[in-house]
């Protein structure tokens, strides 16, 4: 249950801050953004989780979810599918929290692996810290 509660509030801050995308703001760099959710991605698929979770996402997020929850999350989504190939594609967007005004930038990142295909959604405050997670 445990699990689940911390799956919902990293699913409920994606939301949050999806609620008015589009354009990216001048605050953020595509290419700066792209690079960093790769750079995630490929810490992820070397299995240094621990080391994205505790360097690159905000406390907010931090307390949301515990690591060995996101881990299992990570475990379950990636261990079917094999050895990471590419990536596919990348998009990126702005985001525009309804609540607080602040910009995020988002990056939909497709992955390919040798079994299948993964998807994250990563997003980033102005300090280019995660702020927003999600994995499919």
């Amino acid at each position: 249950m445990k699990k689940l509660a911390g799956i919902f509030m990293l699913l409920c801050l994606m939301f949050s801050l999806t609620a008015c995308g589009g354009k990216l703001s001048e605050e953020f760099e595509e290419t700066e953004v792209k690079e960093a959710a790769e750079e995630i991605v490929n810490l992820i698929n070397e299995g240094k989780l621990s080391e994205v979770y505790e360097d690159s996402f905000i406390p907010v997020l931090r307390n949301s979810v515990e690591l060995e929850e996101l881990q299992e999350t990570v475990d379950y989504v990636l261990d079917k599918l094999g050895e990471f190939q590419n990536f596919e594609k990348v998009q990126v967007k702005g985001v525009k929290d309804k609540n607080t005004g602040t910009q995020y930038a988002t990056a939909v990142v497709l992955a390919k692996y040798e079994e299948g295909n993964a998807m994250f959604t990563i997003s980033f405050d102005t300090d280019m810290m995660c702020a927003g997670f999600f994995i499919k």
